[in-house]
């Protein structure tokens, strides 16, 4: 197979003011450089930085350059200036990688507002293709604040002049052709490190250990439907415990936590590394998602691949990967039916092979599998350009 040079934007990505910011970005970009040579290029605005653009570069996973760049806080011209230098920035960091030998082949945008501008100037620059991956749920009707109208037509724009468009749900994907994006799409899921989300040993189970990891957004995840439901839970069993692995503000539930008198069953971890919450994973019965809207959770990937049964709310793109022998899915906001569903599945966690889980999530969403989707996409693009 011809290993191709594959530039990586993102409108997201990890970096030293949000290191959890696009983290899926990432490992969307380790799968393809199982088969392919990848860059990646990433700007931001820094609140912090006094004087110049700052240049972060790293070879650790793949080669990976992140800029900082001064944030302009004056009204409407500082931002017409930010984004003025971050086109720019874009551009000269482009001739940087083809002065170095880098020469892209096709650029790989990551949600389409507003790198997809980003790769559309660029691919008309340098004519070369650029697909785009979505990631965002603000095509759903249900997703507050509403992105303005200027956002949505330059978002159809750009999107609609890609050479393809990679939702990672079906789901996403019809949200997005309502939205008025006509371009062809072909779903590519999410991707985990599968090596590292192994199962624990099943004997060990105690029936009693839930986990719940998310942004703890009110909005979107509604941990106070999580925490209603684990209260009425306690007394059918006394000894249930709740952990929590969030980089969200927990200290905003805590009044509703004391009132709900569940404080001395929850265990709040905070942020935590992938390898951490591997281990936690191990070590836990059941993950519980109570979202009112969803793309494809990589965290129900990480518990199906770790072999822990999962009860959440029937959302977004979550039934695309949660099946019966996954564990079970509610109605949104429907307490009764999430309480119900999580006793059913504490006293049935003998019925579910972890292994058998674990090898179902390698088969879809390693790196290897979701690098090899990749590559075909790739390879398929750049015949139609004749490169």
């Amino acid at each position: 197979m011809q290993k191709r040079n594959i530039l990586f934007l993102s409108s997201w990505y990890p970096n030293r003011i949000k290191p959890t910011h696009g983290n899926f970005v990432f490992q969307h970009a380790l799968a393809a450089s199982q088969f392919h040579q990848v860059q990646l290029l990433y700007v931001c605005l820094d609140d912090q930085l006094k004087g110049g653009v700052e240049i972060v570069k790293s070879n650790e996973s793949f080669p990976t350059t992140i800029a900082y760049i001064p944030k302009s806080n004056i009204p409407l011209i500082g931002s017409i200036w930010n984004n003025l230098r971050i086109i720019l920035c874009y551009f000269n960091l482009f001739q940087e990688l083809k002065k170095e030998g880098f020469h892209p082949e096709l650029i790989h945008a990551n949600v389409v507002y507003p790198i997809g501008i980003i790769a559309r100037l660029l691919s008309i620059r340098h004519e070369i293709p650029y697909i785009i991956t979505e990631h965002w749920t603000c095509y759903h009707k249900v997703v507050l604040p509403r992105p303005s109208r200027i956002q949505q037509f330059l978002t159809r724009l750009s999107a609609n002049k890609a050479s393809l468009i990679l939702p990672v749900s079906e789901d996403l994907a019809d949200a997005m052709r309502s939205s008025g994006i006509h371009t062809e799409m072909d779903v590519v899921y999410n991707v985990i490190d599968t090596s590292l989300f192994v199962p624990g040993n099943p004997s060990e189970r105690k029936g009693n250990r839930l986990i719940h990891v998310s942004s703890l957004a009110s909005l979107q995840k509604n941990p106070s439907l999580l925490f209603r439901a684990f209260a009425e839970l306690l007394p059918w069993k006394p000894d249930l415990q709740l952990n929590i692995v969030s980089d969200g503000d927990f200290s905003l539930f805590q009044e509703e936590i004391k009132q709900l008198n569940i404080e001395n069953q929850i265990v709040f971890h905070g942020t935590l590394e992938a390898k951490e919450i591997a281990l936690l994973l191990k070590e836990s019965d059941l993950f519980v998602l109570t979202s009112r809207f969803e793309n494809l959770p990589c965290v129900l990937i990480e518990s199906i691949s770790a072999g822990v049964p999962i009860v959440s709310t029937n959302v977004g793109g979550i039934k695309e990967i949660v099946q019966s022998a996954h564990g079970q899915l509610v109605p949104s906001e429907n307490q009764d039916a999430l309480v119900a569903a999580i006793k059913e599945q504490l006293v049935r966690l003998d019925k579910y092979d972890s292994n058998v889980m674990h090898q179902k999530a390698t088969e879809q969403f390693s790196y290897q599998a979701i690098g090899k989707r990749f590559s075909d996409i790739y390879e398929s693009i750049l015949l139609k350009y004749g490169s």
